[in-house]
């Protein structure tokens, strides 16, 4: 029977350390996702994504049960990210893709199957997305990598962000009115279903 994540840290914090591995094999995957899409580089992300955890396991006796434990690791690996683009002073470019692996949670926007113009033009999509993704400011790509690819209710963005709920929509908002601005040119068509 699979434990809660609140379990699992009661276990932890009796004095069982080693279940906080159950704890890293839940959030891995979700971590580093988003710590690539922030920084853009593989080995970045996985730095972020460990010192998130160590973060987390040191401060584990101070974590405040309000607070849903998914949304305190996605402040924590979000609070580290953006030190890290501080430092480096610049914003690096974000893969939107980041590879089709089963546990990724991006969204296919085009069917990948298909005949080969089809499979052309939906890899010509995602470049054009990726781009576009890269050019987004970081308050506004946060937001939409939470809500569109990690599948992070709207209210929960709100906790971990540290905005209100209205703050987080009309983030999400400007990100997809920027994204739909910078591709509509070469695709018009998205145009149509507003």
């Amino acid at each position: 029977m699979d434990q809660t994540d609140m379990q699992i840290i009661d276990r932890v914090l009796a004095g069982d350390t080693d279940a906080f591995a159950e704890i890293v094999a839940r959030y891995q995957r979700r971590l580093y996702d988003l710590s690539l899409r922030l920084l853009g580089d593989p080995a970045e992300a996985e730095d972020i994504a460990q010192t998130a955890f160590i973060k987390m396991f040191s401060s584990l006796p101070s974590y405040k049960r309000e607070l849903a434990f998914g949304n305190w690791a996605y402040t924590i690996t979000l609070n580290l990210a953006r030190n890290r683009l501080k430092r480096r002073a610049i914003i690096s470019f974000l893969p939107f893709w980041s590879g089709g692996e089963e546990e990724d949670p991006v969204i296919e926007p085009v069917e990948a199957g298909g005949d080969p113009p089809s499979r052309l033009a939906s890899r010509d999509l995602r470049s054009a997305l990726d781009g576009a993704m890269a050019a987004l400011p970081p308050d506004l790509k946060e937001a939409f990598v939470l809500f569109h690819l990690h599948k992070v209710p709207a209210r929960d963005i709100a906790e971990t962000l540290g905005v209100t709920p209205n703050a987080v929509s009309l983030r999400l908002f400007k990100a997809r009115e920027r994204l739909m601005n910078a591709l509509s040119p070469a695709y018009p068509e998205l145009k149509e279903g507003i």
